[in-house]
């Protein structure tokens, strides 16, 4: 009989599928896929069976390596995406004290407000909790006569999100919830003091480049250019007259100080990365800008795989910014491993989120059950997906696939230590430089 559970969180990326798996009985272990993505570009999802397939692929890798199947995940909503609405919500206690049906209703209640047609919650940011007026991070137990919450709804437009369960239906996976990638990556990077006196997250994609303002443990400020890692790529193929495949190849090269060209050329891919990198910090350092009078915030963390995948990029960066810059690579943990910050911050928060609690108890009791079911009767493909379409009242608008031969990518990562020593590890790293 099998007694771990995990959560699991999904970073759905223009370039790499990413899945991570925090085990509920031990968080020890956490582990962690990666997949080229396929199906979804800077527009949003372009093909639904393609996405659901690069899905799929990221799920099956990670269920070989916690040795049990997965049956749903959380899906990670990136803030090009998003809105946040300030919102408070109360209710009246009952009983002596603070319960998780108050916690709930609390929330409703922060719920009830107008939305456009268009749009749907993906996520609620709760920072602090009030009993009697007084804040509390965490409530359950506190005596009082009235709990509120002030808090942040986060929306999504309809179809984008429906194309995300439709493609997860697709890897015949649920999704359990949803949550905003700013928030999951905050949950590991940013101390305390950091998400009050304020902190910059600037994630660098692919496709990408998102900057987030945390101040006073809440979102402050959001923007995104559709610059990343993959215009570095094209610049280099534009410049050197040759193929992506092989710019993207000298890119990496250059990454690992293994170029293997004469000096004048290796100047030349330095200067045309350079210049990339340049504009992309411009507009990092004109978002820094709109709070430069704020003198708490002191803080710039730079992470993701489209700028800090290059291991020289202190040298390649020049400091505009006029504040503490920390970049997030890939060999934080050890050299050539992959981490993925948002799926695996994802869990992490999902997992420490006293209202998701009523989730994740719901997670182990059918995830239990749906291993018992599939050792009997599995679900054929179609049956799953309509089974799918009616639980959650979507309209009947894919078909059953057969899946497609493919390689996986070698870019994986288990991690064994204590999330929390690896958290103190990162944060010491910052403050020492």
């Amino acid at each position: 009989m099998q007694t771990d559970n995990y959560i699991v969180g999904l970073d759905i990326g223009t370039q790499y599928i990413k899945a991570s798996a925090l085990s509920l009985q031990d968080n020890n272990q956490m582990y962690t896929t990666m997949v080229e993505s396929q199906g979804i570009g800077k527009n949003g999802v372009s093909d639904v069976k393609a996405l659901g397939i690069s899905i799929k692929k990221a799920i099956t890798k990670l269920e070989v390596k916690i040795s049990r199947g997965i049956n749903s995940v959380f899906v990670s909503i990136q803030p090009e995406y998003a809105k946040l609405i300030d919102t408070e919500g109360s209710v009246i206690l009952k009983g002596e004290s603070v319960t998780a049906k108050d916690i709930d209703k609390a929330i409703d209640a922060a719920q009830l407000i107008e939305l456009d047609s268009d749009e749907e919650i993906v996520d609620i940011i709760i920072p602090k909790y009030y009993v009697d007026e007084t804040s509390y991070r965490t409530p359950l137990g506190v005596k009082g006569k009235c709990l509120e919450i002030k808090s942040q709804l986060v929306t999504a437009k309809k179809d984008y999100v429906e194309s995300l369960y439709d493609a997860v239906a697709y890897a015949k996976l649920s999704i359990a919830g949803t949550g905003l990638g700013t928030e999951a990556t905050a949950s590991f990077l940013a101390t305390k003091d950091d998400r009050v006196d304020g902190v910059f997250l600037v994630d660098t994609g692919a496709n990408y480049t998102r900057v987030s303002l945390y101040k006073n443990d809440k979102i402050v400020d959001v923007d995104y250019i559709k610059l990343g890692g993959r215009n570095i790529t094209k610049d280099i193929s534009i410049v050197m007259k040759t193929s992506l495949l092989e710019a993207e190849e000298i890119k990496k090269g250059f990454s690992l100080d293994e170029l293997t060209l004469d000096e004048d050329e290796h100047r030349y891919v330095e200067e045309i990365i350079k210049a990339r990198i340049l504009e992309i910090m411009n507009f990092v350092r004109k978002f820094c800008d709109r709070h430069a009078e704020d003198e708490k915030i002191r803080k710039v963390i730079i992470y993701g795989g489209g700028l800090c995948g290059f291991r020289n990029i202190n040298k390649l960066y020049k400091n505009m910014l006029n504040r503490p810059t920390s970049f997030i690579t890939s060999d934080i943990i050890r050299d050539d491993s992959v981490f993925s910050i948002q799926s695996g911050g994802l869990a992490y928060h999902i997992m420490n989120t006293i209202h998701f609690k009523a989730v994740v108890d719901e997670i182990v009791k059918s995830d239990n059950m749906y291993l018992n079911q599939t050792q009997s009767t599995p679900f054929s493909d179609d049956e799953f997906l309509k089974k799918f379409q009616k639980d959650h009242l979507l309209g009947e608008n894919g078909n059953s696939y057969e899946d497609e031969d493919g390689e996986y990518l070698d870019e994986e990562i288990g991690i064994t230590e204590k999330l929390s020593g690896w958290f103190s590890k990162v944060k010491n790293k910052f403050s020492n430089k």
